[in-house]
């Protein structure tokens, strides 16, 4: 009887733990800027790194930077604050410009910067957005110190869900269609291409519809009144660099506001910085000639703003798995790393399958993150997006730390699970190179996995080596698995569909699926 054995993997999510002492950016006296430990800025242009003042020496020269961001992430707003201090310190009078205020609001933001109302006025008639007090309340609390304006930049909500749900812009009086931007000027398609992607299944993508039937689509009108704010700013502050602050899909590829500046103002000598946070930033890499912008900066995440009701400090999580190898004297064995459901019992999955699979795969069963030892959950429904992020930086790890501890054929390995651990599977691994061959088996829709955003296409160096992930579905759910197939190939993200019409079958069939990946 082979000897099993528990190990756990460690993910660190970051490189020390919590304290003032590990928040480096409270230090004093360090070195470079306090943020470099905790963000890795690319030039998009060459893929070279740099440091951080060097991007702010760069920024402190345009007439406008858009900085794009995730919303959450609490190194990203500390990072943005120091492009707005650097800018600022760099001789350069500055104007920020805010997606997270609508226009109807500007006169209580100026009442707040000059004194003229106290912080709870302001936050009672500002409309502020959940995460203020986390994510924006140090950059106004800093322009409030300085001098600094603020732009309140945004259609107001209840304008643009008035115009969204209760008759377009015909049903607008005068005062109200003012603060919406005056000229409507259409975005590309590829812009729209990836809005579709990004928002499919949830009933915002209008079918064949081109770039002018969406101009008063709410997402157009975001983005043209936010780069016609820009625009005024910079008429109304002249020799001022206006920072645009908003969610990074506004200004990606310099698309969305970002084309609405130059839109509208051609000779714009305009920047734009695209932030993203990283579970492993200090690995990070930009290929030359990146397209999503100007500079592009990884953050170390450590802490996110309010979200379905609740905050967030991230801790370092393992990732424990139970494994059963052959002796090396057997050679290099195939590899199975396996998802089992949720409600299964890790060691008695470990046995049924060593049983069913045979002597030769090295077979690896990984425990749901969110587990006692059995049952459990693989992710969280109320921060779905983050367990899935972790789970795949865990995964990518875990598979490169068996191919240095065990003897394995590398070009053997496959990721595969059933239930719940399946849905984790078909989410992590679909468009992934590092999982060349993944096999499910779902009984139900594609549920989550077909609302979840689409990427770009990859360029053709990075196309995905196949087969890719093969799901082994039922014939009732069959036509909603083709139609999810046929979006995944669009993007390159392989999907096989095999449809079995005895449901009882379900779990035999990918057992032999197995067999043969495992063979091959």
């Amino acid at each position: 009887m082979k000897r099993l054995l528990l190990l756990l993997l460690w993910i660190p999510l970051f490189t020390q733990l919590l304290g003032c002492s590990g928040l480096s950016w409270v230090g004093e006296g360090v070195q470079g800027h306090p943020l470099d430990r905790h963000v890795r800025v690319h030039c998009a242009d060459q893929g070279k790194r740099a440091s951080l003042e060097q991007m702010i020496a760069d920024l402190a020269t345009r007439e406008v930077v858009f900085l794009g961001e995730t919303h959450l992430d609490d190194v990203t707003h500390r990072l943005e604050l120091a492009v707005v201090k650097g800018i600022h310190r760099a001789g350069r009078d500055v104007v920020i410009s805010m997606e997270m205020f609508g226009r109807d609001r500007q006169s209580v933001v100026d009442d707040y910067l000059s004194g003229a109302i106290e912080e709870d006025e302001f936050l009672e008639q500002s409309n502020p957005w959940n995460n203020y007090e986390t994510g924006y309340r140090p950059i106004l609390d800093w322009a409030k110190q300085q001098g600094v304006p603020v732009i309140a930049a945004n259609v107001p909500a209840s304008v643009w869900r008035k115009v969204a749900f209760g008759g377009g812009l015909s049903a607008l009086d005068e005062t109200t269609r003012e603060t919406i931007a005056s000229q409507l000027l259409a975005n590309t398609e590829r812009y729209w291409q990836r809005y579709d992607r990004t928002v499919r299944g949830h009933g915002h993508v209008t079918a064949a519809a081109t770039v002018e039937d969406r101009l008063e689509k709410v997402q157009s009108l975001w983005d043209n009144t936010m780069g016609e704010s820009v625009v005024r700013a910079l008429g109304d502050f002249p020799d001022s660099v206006v920072i645009h602050i908003n969610g990074g899909f506004h200004s990606l590829e310099r698309d969305g506001a970002a084309r609405q500046v130059l839109l509208r103002r051609p000779s714009t000598d305009l920047a734009t910085v695209h932030i993203v946070p990283s579970f492993d930033v200090q690995a990070a890499t930009v290929d030359a000639g990146d397209p999503r912008a100007d500079w592009i900066v990884m953050t170390e995440p450590i802490s996110r703003g309010q979200k379905s009701g609740s905050l967030a400090i991230y801790l370092p999580r393992t990732l424990r798995y139970l494994i059963d190898a052959p002796p090396r004297s057997a050679g290099p064995a195939p590899l199975l790393v396996w998802l089992p459901d949720a409600e299964s019992v890790p060691a008695e999955e470990l046995e049924r399958l060593r049983e069913a699979l045979g002597e030769r795969p090295c077979i690896v069963v990984v425990e749901p993150m969110y587990s006692a030892g059995s049952g459990g959950l693989w992710v969280a429904p109320d921060h779905r997006d983050e367990d899935l992020a972790m789970l795949s930086f865990g995964l990518e790890r875990l598979r490169k730390v068996l191919l240095v501890q065990r003897n394995l054929a590398a070009d053997q390995v496959v990721l595969a699970g059933s239930g719940s651990g399946a849905e984790a599977v078909a989410s992590v691994a679909i468009g992934d190179s590092d999982w060349p061959v993944a096999l499910v088996a779902l009984d139900g829709p594609p549920g989550w996995f077909g609302m979840e955003g689409l990427p770009d296409p990859p360029q053709p160096a990075d196309a995905h080596p196949g087969p890719g992930l093969l799901a082994i579905v039922t014939d009732e759910n069959a036509e909603a698995w083709r139609s999810e197939a046929e979006a995944r190939a669009q993007v390159g993200a392989p999907l096989q569909i095999e449809v079995l019409v005895d449901d009882s079958a379900i779990e035999a069939a990918l057992l032999d699926q197995l067999r043969r990946a495992l063979q091959r």
